[in-house]
């Protein structure tokens, strides 16, 4: 069979994340809240009325509109996806070719990679500084240098935490002709955008996700947002039905109750500043600055943290490549969670 298989593919790893049951679990980014629990009658009284024997709407209609008063923008705008992965893999079947390249950031989202080398594109690594931040210059001089197709960045980025500063973003927009992707799925968590340039620069897609602030990673909704000209692009490679019609019954459920995630968001940035000023206090741990519901810390003892950490059902985000090596990422959790956390790593440093 292997001969049959694609050469690009047989040398790829999958994406994997752990199994292993936890009672703590601070390791996937996602929100501690079960809002769901406080709307469930509601959600209850909607999917009553939903026909299930019947396909969705295929284009997410009703979902675009909630996403377009939510961002600012026209449905126009809007396209939506199977969590914003699926949009990831529509841009890349949108507009890189085979041997086309990409450029990012690195450390960043392993997906932009993936799905490249998926379609037979190549990716083009520019290291971020070692405090994380970008190196504009460079991805902006590899960009014109290689035709790159794409840049990806993600701010506040994943697994680091870190910002990009809006006119590093404007600035790579201006001086490349590239498609730049900002991915905003930590958006809620830092309350700055670069979707008000959309209109401006059609070469810009603003990427976000109901996955992280608005605690739905269960029901996969994403979202991306730019001109009328570049959504329409994308929108010939979008899967027709893409969205069940639970989840986008669960989208529009969520983002008509904005105020109660609202508040929830304020209590994980609460939780976020007292993790890091905890931490802080401890000896041998580097805290990196976070903008996002994670936090990055570096440590000669991740592995012994780690070990501890498994051995009490707490699951963190442990790091061992070149760019992250001893470097543990740890999701904000409820102030119980955070405290338990807290404590068993004192105990190891």
């Amino acid at each position: 069979m292997r001969n049959l298989v694609r050469e690009n593919i047989l040398s790829m790893k999958p994406y994997t994340a752990s199994k292993d049951i936890a009672e703590v679990k601070l390791d996937a980014n996602e929100n501690p809240f079960n809002l769901f629990k406080d709307l469930k009658e509601e959600f209850v009284n909607i999917i009553e009325n939903l026909e299930l024997n019947r396909y969705p709407e295929i284009d997410n209609q009703c979902l675009g509109e909630k996403i377009a008063e939510y961002a600012g923008v026209k449905s126009e705008n809007v396209i939506c996806g199977n969590g914003s992965d699926e949009i990831i893999q529509m841009i890349i079947h949108s507009f890189v070719d085979k041997d086309d390249y990409i450029v990012i950031p690195v450390p960043t989202f392993s997906m932009y990679k993936q799905y490249t080398e998926i379609g037979g594109g190549k990716v083009l690594e520019v290291p971020t500084d070692d405090s994380f931040n970008v190196r504009e210059d460079e991805i902006i001089n590899i960009a014109n240098e290689k035709r790159a197709k794409v840049i990806f960045l993600c701010n506040p980025n994943n697994p680091t935490g870190t910002i990009i500063k809006r006119e590093k973003i404007l600035n790579i927009l201006n001086r490349t002709n590239s498609i730049v992707v900002v991915d905003e799925a930590y958006y809620e968590f830092l309350d700055e955008t670069i979707i008000d340039q959309v209109n401006i620069n059609n070469r810009l897609i603003v990427l976000r996700t109901l996955s992280k602030g608005f605690a739905l990673a269960g029901a996969r909704v994403g979202y991306g947002i730019g001109s009328r000209e570049i959504i329409d692009i994308i929108s010939k490679v979008r899967s027709p039905y893409n969205l069940s019609s639970i989840s986008q019954a669960l989208g529009i459920l969520f983002l008509e109750n904005v105020d109660r995630i609202r508040e929830k968001i304020k209590e994980i940035k609460n939780e976020r500043s007292y993790l890091i000023e905890e931490i802080q206090r401890l000896n041998g741990i580097y805290v990196y600055p976070s903008g996002s519901n994670f936090v990055l810390i570096k440590s000669d003892k991740a592995k012994n943290i780690l070990s501890a950490c498994g051995n009490e059902k707490i699951a963190l985000r442990g790091f061992s490549d070149s760019y992250t090596n001893n470097c543990i990422r740890i999701t904000i959790g409820k102030r119980e969670e955070n405290d338990k956390l807290i404590s068993l790593i004192k105990r190891v440093v």
